[in-house]
């Protein structure tokens, strides 16, 4: 008999640690829905600012030559349906609006899927402008259509008939695969990462903040301490090596992961305060608070209730404020409680799957107890909140967590195994079954965290595009990429900051594509488009005749030194 109970308990302990290792916290996930919706949004509006250069066949990269030229055969985009801007922008506001709906959490798996399949087509409509941020938010949504992300602080929780009182804590295979798509990304990172300037020189961080096209002013001015850089180089592989490891850390884990959290979110926060490198920093950094553990949200709620009870405030104040939640509060307030789950009914009866593939209960309505002012137990130290506490204690049973279909999560974790080894073809000469390989392109699956690696860039890089006009004159064409088709004079100089030659990150990106070999034919493209749209705004003697895409390179060398630049000519091209 004490065998049998001491078993028992073990196998208690070892299905709570599992729990508490691999699940999530319906708060957190509830957190995570909303930072998706946000950058999702975030996303939209960038590329929305070059919906003709970048998404329509009058563009940089018409259907015709991204099928035959770029895109794998087994990607699928439903931008490719129409080339005109009025498509592409149709297709931009159902993803907006599919965004919003995952902000509020109103039908939040449907959403989800719409944002995520939209997102997809949206990116795969132009990759030469990708960068590892839109991979990250691209899996985060995929991951996100497996989980409960509308259980908690959302729209369809409020439109529950009767919401069931559910426990904070929900595993299934896709919490598993969702933090594991996060603790791979900063694994493989770290393996890619093999060169000298990472592992042992330490001078990795100098190197990429000598390059004007990503460091910011702060950036460029803490790449005068190469000693701090040095520092910075070395946390950065270790908390990238290392830090996954404590979000799975099994002892003291409520802390311990909280502390690792902040760790990743301060990391992304310092790379966006001195690096420009698009979304990639925001998606990083927010996406982590999937991992914020129950400890966390315990230990906020009871500094929630804390504060108010070590306010200053009179007496006489706190009984009006109560008076005005018991008669005007009281009302709405309920329904966001049922929302926010903070006053839930009692579970009773049979479980029964719903449409998102959770469980939904049979459920009895416990009313809630009555909004009380402070008494004289309430100066004896004993408050409202905790009184509500015990109550809810004593009369409710223990609360029943959600379960994802054994489907669901199975499918998850295929679909882990095939990105872990998608990863794993990235970095050793593992390859992946030819078969398999189309399942990459197709779902958006295909990823390779070569962030500044093997090695960071050991020079600056930035655009000069030289053009001859009809009467003679010389002037430079960059920026009529960010829109701007007025006469600018030309200069061979590097610009104080390289960066402001580009209008965003997509620009950037790509320009920097059009410097690759494997994109060397896309060159053609941007110079009809250069022509198309100068002499479209332009008549006569101010018509484009020539130009030429140049690419500068000024290499960096140790202690701030600023070596002559080189010109190499990529594209020589004739508007006549």
């Amino acid at each position: 008999m004490t065998a049998g109970h001491e078993k028992s308990q073990a196998s208690r302990w070892s299905h709570g640690k599992i729990v508490e290792l691999f699940g999530a916290d319906l708060r957190s996930l509830a957190a995570f829905r909303v930072v998706l919706g946000l950058l999702v949004l975030a996303d939209l509006a960038s590329r929305a600012t070059d919906l003709r250069a970048h998404y329509t066949d009058a563009g940089v990269l018409p259907r015709t030559v991204l099928l035959e030229e770029v895109l794998s055969r087994w990607a699928f985009s439903l931008n490719l349906m129409n080339g005109e801007a009025y498509f592409q922008a149709l297709l931009f506001g159902a993803a907006a609006v599919a965004a919003l709906g995952m902000l509020v959490g109103y039908r939040t798996r449907l959403m989800t899927i719409v944002a995520w399949v939209l997102l997809l087509s949206i990116q795969w409509r132009n990759p030469l402008i990708l960068n590892s941020g839109d991979v990250l938010l691209r899996m985060l949504l995929f991951w996100g259509m497996f989980l409960p992300l509308g259980a908690y602080w959302s729209v369809d929780r409020v439109l529950k008939a009767a919401p069931a009182r559910v426990s904070m804590r929900f595993l299934s295979g896709a919490t598993v695969a969702l933090f594991m798509q996060i603790a791979l990304m900063y694994w493989f990172t770290t393996m890619l990462k093999s060169a000298p300037e990472w592992r042992t020189d330490g001078t990795a961080i100098y190197y990429a903040l000598a390059a004007d096209q990503f460091a910011t002013p702060i950036g460029a001015y803490l790449d005068h301490f190469p000693e701090l850089l040095t520092v910075m180089t070395f946390a950065t592989v270790g908390l990238e090596a290392f830090g996954p490891f404590l979000l799975f850390f099994p002892f003291f884990t409520g802390p311990v992961r909280t502390v690792t959290v902040l760790a990743f979110m301060n990391l992304h926060f310092g790379i966006w305060l001195t690096m420009n490198v698009g979304l990639f920093s925001w998606t990083s950094a927010l996406c982590m608070v999937c991992f914020l553990p129950t400890w966390f949200w315990e230990k906020a709620t009871r500094l929630r209730h804390a504060l108010p009870e070590r306010s200053n405030l009179p007496r006489a104040t706190k009984l009006a404020v109560a008076r005005l939640a018991r008669d005007y509060w009281s009302p709405v307030g309920e329904r966001l409680s049922r929302m926010a789950g903070l006053r839930q009914p009692s579970v009773v009866g049979l479980s029964a799957q719903d449409d998102n593939g959770l469980v939904n209960h049979a459920v009895r309505m416990v009313p809630p107890p009555p909004v009380t002012l402070p008494t004289e137990s309430a100066h004896r130290g004993e408050t409202t909140a905790g009184a509500e506490e015990r109550h809810d204690a004593a009369a409710e049973p223990k609360p029943t967590m959600l379960r994802s279909s054994l489907a669901t999560s199975l499918v998850a974790l295929l679909f882990l195994t095939y990105v872990f080894f998608w990863n794993l073809s990235g970095v050793s000469s593992f390859q992946m079954p030819e078969r398999l390989v189309p399942l990459g392109p197709l779902l958006g699956l295909d990823q390779y965290w070569a962030m500044f690696a093997p090695h960071p860039p050991k020079g600056d890089v930035w655009h000069v595009i030289p053009g001859n006009l009809q009467d003679g004159q010389e002037v430079d064409l960059l920026p009529v990429a960010s829109g701007d088709f007025s006469l600018h004079e030309l200069s061979w100089q590097k610009p104080p900051r390289a960066r402001d030659l580009y209008k965003n990150e997509h620009w950037r990106k790509y320009m920097e594509n059009l410097g690759n070999d494997q994109f060397t034919n896309q060159r053609l493209y941007f110079g009809r488009y250069i022509c198309r749209e100068w002499n479209a705004r332009h008549t006569g003697a101010e018509q484009l005749r020539s130009f030429q895409i140049t690419q500068m390179w000024q290499p960096t060398l140790p202690d701030n030194r600023q070596p002559a630049s080189q010109k190499t000519v990529l594209w020589e091209h004739h508007c006549f």
